[in-house]
């Protein structure tokens, strides 16, 4: 039986890379919140938001760095707040190329 991590698209990596998060809250309030990834790999990442999302919202990112943008999901996220902010995994959608430009290894 294969473990849940086999299943990843490429292995997660500790990087900070500044992103702006924009979308619709749970009360479906417009937001804009800049963040940064926690953990990465080619199809997403780990970030921290003070707004509360549900799983499966739709959300735009945007790559500090290098100005990239995507469309993402919300694949996971923590059942409590720490330190005011909830965890989310993103996935990204329909991405081109290196979102994250050569950080995730290969």
């Amino acid at each position: 039986m294969k473990e849940h991590t086999d299943l990843r698209s490429s292995p997660r990596i500790p990087a900070r890379i500044a992103v702006l998060m924009e979308g619709r809250d749970r009360a479906h309030k417009p937001f804009s919140e800049p963040t940064a990834t926690l953990l990465i790999n080619h199809g997403g990442a780990l970030i921290a938001l003070a707004a509360e999302l549900e799983l499966n919202d739709r959300l735009k990112i945007i790559n500090q760095q290098n100005g990239k943008s995507a469309a993402c999901r919300v694949a996971w996220r923590s059942v409590a707040q720490l330190n005011g902010r909830w965890s989310y995994g993103i996935a990204l959608i329909d991405v081109e190329g290196d979102f994250w430009e050569a950080a995730v290894p290969a």
